[in-house]
């Protein structure tokens, strides 16, 4: 797990690598999707930012060899500063049909 520190004020753009169990990187395919969720367990999302289509703010997920996360200052300042979860989804479009959590990281945010 790593930590990733963002401001409400400022856009946040990270590459986010996608692992299978032994550690080889997985490139998404045309029907594959990908989706960042901003949350704390069992409470409601705070910010889904997903590969098929922007947020309503311009918050983007960028499927590709290199994974591109950006997340636009207008999302962020919506959520309560504080500490939350960010949980990357993997949909694989070939394996069983269903969302899988590949990786969760810490996310603090903060005010300014």
């Amino acid at each position: 797990m790593t930590l990733i520190h963002a401001y409400k004020d400022r856009g946040l753009t990270r590459e986010i690598t996608i692992q299978d169990a032994v550690g080889n990187t997985i490139i998404p395919g045309g029907l594959d999707e990908i989706r960042a969720i901003i949350g704390r367990e069992g409470e409601a999302a705070k910010l889904t930012v997903a590969s098929n289509a922007p947020t309503a703010n311009g918050s983007t997920f960028t499927k590709a060899a290199a994974n591109i996360l950006r997340l636009d200052a207008s999302d962020l300042v919506l959520i309560d500063a504080g500490i939350y979860t960010l949980y990357i989804d993997f949909f694989d479009e070939s394996d069983s049909e269903e969302w899988k959590n590949v990786e969760r990281q810490v996310f603090s945010l903060e005010e300014t």
